[in-house]
């Protein structure tokens, strides 16, 4: 293999391809912290919902209709007030699993780089370091993907809660307590 003394020696695919793997993990680290400042509003928005729903007057025991004379139990306001609850508690699961810490590929150390990587051209050392990257990558991409199914979980969780517990404020809004 021909042993490149510059930059401007080597073969330009080899540099071509350390620069865009070196742009592909920059790309997947701001796109990975954008994914995390979501999970952490869906995160904030659950929390403000949950003591919001909690200040929500309870019409769900026992309603009456003046008007009609008529007293009954809404027992069905009370579920849609408990499952809007189940709802806000499985978004914020799926914002917490998606703040679990995960790897994010294989980091050599530069004691590794010092024993393994004097003795060889530049363009043998960027192919290491793009076989590296390359996996760390992956790896990367995986875990983004995941974050992104779970923050998609807790957004639809979040809108479902929103769908029921607006259900419950009208449907009790309509009865008299």
């Amino acid at each position: 293999m021909e042993v490149c003394l510059s930059n401007n020696e080597c073969n330009p695919n080899i540099t071509l391809i350390y620069q865009y793997a070196e742009q592909a993990l920059k790309d997947l680290d701001l796109s990975s912290n954008r994914l995390n400042t979501k999970l952490g509003v869906v995160l904030g928005f659950d929390a403000v919902l949950i003591r919001f729903f909690s200040g929500l007057p309870d019409r769900s025991l026992e309603v009456t209709i003046e008007a009609f004379d008529i007293s009954l139990e809404c027992n069905f306001c009370l579920l849609l007030k408990s499952l809007s609850y189940v709802a806000l508690i499985i978004s914020l699961i799926y914002c917490f699993l998606g703040f679990k810490p995960q790897t994010g590929g294989q980091i050599i150390l530069p004691e590794e780089l010092l024993e393994k990587c004097l003795d060889i051209s530049e363009e043998d050392y960027r192919l290491s370091i793009i076989e590296n990257r390359n996996q760390s990558i992956k790896e990367l991409a995986k875990n983004r993907d995941k974050t992104s199914d779970l923050f998609k979980g807790a957004i639809w969780t979040l809108i479902g809660a929103a769908i029921l517990s607006a259900s419950d404020v009208i449907l009790s809004s309509f009865l008299v307590k």
